[in-house]
């Protein structure tokens, strides 16, 4: 039946943080009231809802529990959603560090009846104490769930983490419309050189979205501070040796230049996501830990965009620019932090 009148607006109590590979302490949820009201949520639910024991009942939240108006309350694995001596202990539950999912469901007296006041997140992979958060992204209205720069319970989310490897640069429609000249350029924004490989896992960073390629095992290749490598289509010589004449400079020899991989870019948009090996589950599965994203258009897209609006600019899209990151060291999932501009590739961004 109609919840109106009844429950908050959705929305209205989000979750706004999660701690879910913890090696230095449990695992954690934080609620946040969006409102400038309190809002009672007692007896509604906590959960992971894991594929092989789908239940959105867990752990039921204490009657009398208050969120007061633009405030927060953190419920923890070891105090709470885990612990057979907390009264609201049903299943217990930690989070996966390969990647899960935290819902908060409400529910109706008098028979813990859930309604369809729902919040879900997904998040994957993690690197050791590094939380996942919501960041607002005031260019297109919208939120999204990323890893954070610092772990903020019970305060305000800080910014998203970045690098330290970013996606700085992409051309995806070259003006000749040959899309074997297409690259990707990647950006070490620290000072300190970082090898694209875990010795730890074996395994060695990779493209998990857009393009398929796996930087090489053997002779792992590691960016110095501050320097470039280029990803290309076509083979990395052909790559040098039309460079000059294609771009109008010589290319650096400090500028690495890797290929070809599998796939082109899309010249309509997509995701294009670089990621650093994490953990393997019980099946030798490997999972990957996002280290930057960028979700780019060629502007014309409006019904793939937050509020129906696409506001990557369409000059990068076969007519001579590139889609270019204006700040490296920002977060760069928003169209905000993207200009088309001269390509520049193996140089800073104009």
């Amino acid at each position: 039946w109609d919840d109106s009148g009844i429950l908050p607006n959705p929305g209205a109590v989000v979750i706004n943080e999660v701690m879910s590979h913890s090696n230095a302490g449990p695992d954690w949820i934080e609620l946040y009231n969006t409102t400038s009201e309190d809002i009672d949520i007692s007896g509604w639910f906590l959960s992971d809802n894991d594929r092989d024991e789908p239940n959105l009942a867990k752990y039921r939240i204490s009657d009398g529990t208050i969120i007061g108006k633009n405030s927060y309350l953190v419920f923890y694995e070891d105090a709470n959603f885990a612990n057979p001596n907390d009264p609201g202990y049903n299943v217990p539950f930690a989070f996966s560090e390969n990647g899960d999912k935290v819902c908060l469901s409400s529910r109706l007296d008098p028979n813990d009846m859930l309604t369809g006041y729902r919040d879900i997140e997904n998040f994957g992979a993690s690197l050791t104490n590094v939380s996942f958060g919501r960041y607002y992204k005031s260019s297109t209205g919208n939120f999204n769930f990323v890893a954070m720069d610092h772990n903020t319970p019970l305060l305000p989310n800080g910014d998203p983490k970045v690098g330290p490897i970013v996606i700085n640069e992409i051309m995806y429609n070259p003006p000749t419309g040959n899309q074997m000249q297409e690259y990707i350029e990647l950006y070490n924004i620290t000072a300190d050189p970082v090898t694209l490989y875990r010795a730890d896992k074996g395994a060695s960073w990779r493209f998990t979205d857009g393009v398929d390629y796996t930087f090489r095992l053997e002779d792992p290749i590691t960016i110095l501070g501050h320097r470039y490598l280029l990803l290309v289509k076509e083979d990395p010589d052909d790559f040098r040796a039309a460079f000059m004449t294609r771009y109008g400079y010589p290319l650096s020899p400090t500028v690495q230049v890797e290929g070809d991989y599998d796939g082109f870019l899309s010249n309509s948009g997509e995701r294009l996501q670089i990621a650093m090996p994490g953990d393997t589950d019980d099946e030798g599965i490997r999972y990957y830990i996002r280290i930057d994203r960028v979700t780019y258009s060629d502007g014309s897209h409006p019904e793939d965009c937050p509020g129906g609006v696409d506001y990557w600019p369409d000059d990068a899209d076969g007519l001579g620019k590139s889609l270019s990151r204006k700040e490296s060291s920002e977060y760069g999932n928003d169209v905000d932090n993207w200009e088309a501009a001269d390509p520049t590739p193996g140089l800073p961004n104009p």
